[in-house]
């Protein structure tokens, strides 16, 4: 594939490879990298994941300082990124155990992608777009041939003695250290307890490692390889063609047809409450538990719509009445939803799930009222694209922060606090140890065995290949006593 002029531009004007200094980074964080993720323990989040994280991210920042980086919006999203690592670290539920690790290696990855391409709007910081030619084979040879031969970055070196100084300096202070901290380790045995724990690995080294070690460190080299092979102009088609009258007039009319038909339904609901469902002898329960998670669900398809259709838009009036005629029935949708949710959680109580719908359908409501604002003001598309991007950001990033179990934890047992018969003891033992300072003045006792497997009761909280500060911190406080270790 022949590169166009502009993106031969990008790449001869930032290209970190032919920084000598990040070429050594990535090689030194993709070998440590590599024996975290084999000598470490797997099966929780500890401090070593987090140590990963922030190296993965080091050469990143290296590209930020030195200015290194095509498109400036990568440095926007860092912040965030760094909260959620927080997150994962001070947290013990679900979300921040199961899936925030998950998510911040996708963000990872992307925001090397993103950063050695051009972008012209925000929005397209999380829609990575991937170098079809790239060579895996070729990726080690990115790296590895150029440091041996140092051909590449030989007038560098002679230009500047940092890296060599660095080198020097290096090379007679570490033999130093090491016998110094040897005869430390003699010396005391407190500190020598607290330097095993800290570079103690809970899997021992074995003869397989010195085979998987060199291919994970190699795989890593090739993913670094790969973000920053992916050099793009990113620049968006805004001569888009319109969409055809008849065909999005039947498209956007049957849907308003439909959920006008729906509504009708829905109204009784929305004005007359508890007594109408009691006046059609509808059992409360059932009917309550029964609607908010589809209708956000349909809240989500039809924001989905919109993005799709203010692409093309080019302010045809039949179509701006016609989506925002839909999206202010969703809206409505969206209240009743609520409605359901609310009368429900009055009935059974709150739970993660629910809260995280309750605060989706919000989120989307927000959007499909920005949507609405967008037809009236008749603003670009991009601007549009940009301030959901910002508001996704914004709110996903504000929910991870915020202790979940905690807020349903206390709000259940505030809630049925002068009927606990019906306080669902059950559930709020399978939460995590994140609700262990509500819960001290209960008779709830949280079960290990499926407490576990979110947050693993059983750390050592001495080893630092076990240390999450979160779990570590409540258990130091409250201890064990509200956790049932045995069946």
């Amino acid at each position: 594939m022949i590169d166009t002029i502009e993106e031969k531009e990008i790449k001869n004007k930032l290209n970190p490879l032919d920084n000598f200094s990040w070429v050594l980074i990535v090689l030194f964080v993709s070998l440590i990298i590599s024996m975290i993720k084999n000598l470490a323990p797997t099966n929780i989040i500890a401090s070593w994941d987090i140590a990963t994280y922030i190296l993965l991210l080091l050469p990143l920042f290296y590209m930020i300082y030195n200015k290194e980086i095509a498109n400036q919006f990568t440095k926007w999203i860092v912040p965030f990124l760094l909260i959620l690592i927080i997150d994962v670290y001070y947290y013990n539920n679900e979300l921040s155990q199961e899936v925030l690790p998950i998510i911040i290696y996708i963000c990872i990855g992307i925001l090397y992608i993103g950063s050695v391409q051009n972008m012209e709007y925000f929005f397209q910081v999380i829609i990575p777009k991937l170098s079809g030619s790239f060579r895996i084979f070729g990726a080690v040879g990115v790296f590895i041939k150029p440091i041996l031969s140092l051909k590449k970055y030989q007038q560098e070196l002679i230009r500047s003695t940092l890296t060599i100084r660095i080198g020097l300096g290096l090379l007679i202070t570490l033999p130093v250290m090491l016998l110094f901290l040897f005869l430390f380790m003699k010396s005391d045995p407190q500190f020598s307890h607290f330097i095993t724990n800290l570079f103690s690995f809970v899997n021992p080294f074995k003869v397989y490692h010195s085979f998987t070690i060199p291919l994970s460190f190699l795989f890593v080299l090739i993913l670094f390889s790969y973000a920053i092979s992916s050099t793009k102009s990113r620049s968006i088609n805004l001569d888009t063609n319109a969409f055809d009258i008849v065909v999005i007039g039947i498209f956007l009319g049957s849907l308003n047809f439909l959920f006008i038909s729906f509504l009708a339904f829905q109204l009784p609901y929305i004005f007359g409450g508890e007594n109408y469902i009691l006046e059609n002898g509808i059992n409360i329960s059932n009917y309550a538990r029964k609607g908010f998670f589809e209708l956000a669900i349909v809240m989500g398809i039809v924001v989905f719509i919109f993005l799709i259709i203010i692409y093309r838009y080019k302010n045809e009036k039949i179509i701006s009445i016609m989506m925002s005629g839909l999206m202010f029935q969703t809206m409505i949708m969206g209240y009743s939803s609520l409605k359901k949710m609310y009368l429900y959680q009055s009935m059974k109580g709150a739970t993660v799930l629910r809260y995280y719908v309750e605060w989706f359908d919000y989120f989307l409501l927000l959007i499909l009222f920005l949507g609405m604002i967008y037809f009236l003001t008749k603003k670009p598309f991009y601007s549009m694209l940009n301030t959901v991007t910002i508001l996704s950001i914004l709110s996903f990033t504000t929910i991870a922060s915020v202790n979940i179990e905690g807020i349903v934890a206390k709000q259940n047992i505030e809630q049925f606090k002068s009927n606990p018969e019906k306080l669902d003891k059950v559930m709020l033992s399978y939460l995590s140890v994140d609700i262990l300072p509500y819960i001290q003045n209960t008779d709830i006792i949280l079960d290990s065995y499926r407490h576990l497997y979110f947050s693993k009761a059983r750390r050592n909280c001495k080893n630092f290949s076990e240390y999450h500060i979160g779990y570590c911190n409540k258990i130091e406080t409250y201890g064990m006593k509200k956790i049932r270790v045995n069946r």
